[in-house]
């Protein structure tokens, strides 16, 4: 199945704005992405945050399978800005932001043309060091360690003047007198919890070379 090809992501009518799955190895983290790219559209932006293993390149592997892509000419970027993949919607293409130290570094892979043109899904890691210039409208996906083998992976459609319908934590409507991301007490400790467990960390300390850019950044970090 391909994705629409009206240049807005599938999901605008959905009434979840973000899904939580748990997967408990690389195929299911794979088959989670295929499903969501049949809910996208060329023009989307797919930004990946996660520890070290997480499973971001995993993730992208499972977006090109589904798209039709060679799944297996997926790796991690590493040592280049962005890998092109030719697929039945068109083109995957498949960014590596921590080795983008200026807006030259931008220009180069033609970032402002892929977005006007918007006929490419295109796939972020260390989508931080490129806050400033992320689209308004995109997909968030936060892959979490949650076990030795688990991984808990949260999908956000971004959609700034849309609230959010759905618990963060445990993905249930939220109803009147919730504080608008949690839908009890009991979900909102559940997510702090993760921040003293360490799920939202940054992965390694800051560098000086990490401050030395204008563009917001984190530190390097590889996938399994």
């Amino acid at each position: 199945m391909c994705p629409p090809s009206d240049g807005s992501m599938d999901n605008e009518d959905d009434a979840m704005t973000i899904e939580i799955r748990r997967t408990s190895s690389p195929e299911e983290t794979e088959r989670i992405a295929s499903a969501l790219s049949m809910r996208v559209a060329p023009g989307t932006v797919i930004t990946l945050e996660g520890d070290l293993g997480a499973g971001k390149t995993c993730f992208v592997r499972g977006l090109a399978r589904g798209l039709g892509a060679d799944a297996d000419a997926i790796s991690s970027p590493t040592f280049v800005i962005e890998h092109r993949h030719p697929c039945e919607a068109g083109l995957l293409v498949h960014i590596d932001a921590y080795r983008i130290r200026s807006s030259e570094d931008l220009a180069s892979i033609g970032w402002d043309e892929l977005l006007a043109q918007g006929d490419a899904i295109i796939a972020i890691e260390w989508p931080s060091r490129i806050a400033a210039v992320l689209p308004e409208v995109r997909i968030d996906v936060r892959l979490r360690h949650a076990g030795e083998d688990v991984r808990e992976i949260e999908i956000e459609w971004v959609r700034p003047g849309v609230a959010a319908v759905d618990c963060r934590t445990c993905g249930a409507p939220l109803g009147e007198g919730s504080d608008g991301r949690f839908c009890s007490k009991r979900c909102r400790l559940a997510d702090l919890a993760r921040w003293f467990r360490g799920d939202y960390s940054i992965s390694r300390p800051l560098e000086e070379d990490d401050l030395s850019s204008g563009i917001p950044h984190r530190g390097p970090e590889s996938d399994r």
